[in-house]
């Protein structure tokens, strides 16, 4: 009798405890289904991307978090029972004008220096003979502006002071400098009096001035001008010193 109220009190205790184990297993999916505080949603966000937090708003049963990432901002949703990622999608790119991308170093403008005048006449002295260069600055722009001469013609070229690019060109045809003018030049040139000129056009050649200077040291030389760019070509003395080619 003993044996079996034993085992009456075992069976019992048996079924009472598995009864309590069923009710707890239908007990666990209530437990395990509480909503995310918006707290912890903001957590798997940032767990997850490494990101800031925008905003964080909730809709029925998810929560909607905008994020800030290196590559754009963008728009995440999170179931809010399981704390599973439903979804995420880019709303705008990083690459603003307002703000530059958090990866990247705005470069600093390369400042360009201007070309000096030397280095200007060098550029040019293949077209012809250079008569003037200057810098012009005016309220919005700078350049510079130079006349060469070639043969016959006459070329006033306005270029860009950095680069030395021709920005606008005028060409015309030279005039003949008179015999004066001519004996002017050659007198400056080598520091005596003019004494007389004579004009020289060769076929297929420029037409030039030769132009006899006599100097205080009782020396004579002839001088060769050319009648379009003015430029003296040579110089010859009387009293056979070597020839002064310019």
């Amino acid at each position: 009798m003993k044996n079996r109220k034993w085992l009456v009190i075992v069976g019992g205790a048996l079924i009472i405890g598995l009864f309590v184990f069923i009710g707890l297993q239908w007990r666990a999916p209530s437990l395990s289904a509480q909503t995310l505080t918006e707290e912890e949603a903001k957590k798997v966000a940032t767990d997850k991307y490494h990101g800031d937090i925008i905003k964080t708003t909730k809709t029925n049963d998810e929560y909607q978090v905008d994020m800030k990432l290196k590559t754009g901002i963008y728009h995440i949703r999170i179931d809010a029972e399981n704390g599973e990622v439903i979804s995420i999608t880019r709303e705008s790119d990083a690459k603003t004008k307002e703000e530059p991308p958090l990866d990247e170093t705005p470069q600093k403008e390369t400042l360009k220096e201007r070309l000096t005048e030397k280095e200007i006449k060098a550029q040019l002295s293949s077209q012809g003979h250079v008569d003037s260069i200057e810098y012009v600055e005016e309220k919005e722009t700078s350049y510079y502006k130079a006349v060469v001469s070639s043969n016959n013609e006459k070329i006033t070229l306005k270029l860009d002071p950095f680069t030395g690019t021709v920005i606008d060109s005028i060409q015309e045809t030279a005039s003949i400098i008179t015999e004066n003018e001519a004996i002017v030049i050659a007198e400056k040139h080598v520091n005596g009096i003019g004494d007389d000129a004579d004009f020289f056009h060769p076929n297929g050649q420029t037409p030039y001035y030769i132009v006899d200077v006599e100097l205080d040291d009782d020396r004579e030389a002839e001088v060769q001008v050319d009648a379009y760019t003015r430029a003296v070509k040579s110089v010859i003395w009387e009293d056979n010193h070597d020839d002064d080619h310019e």
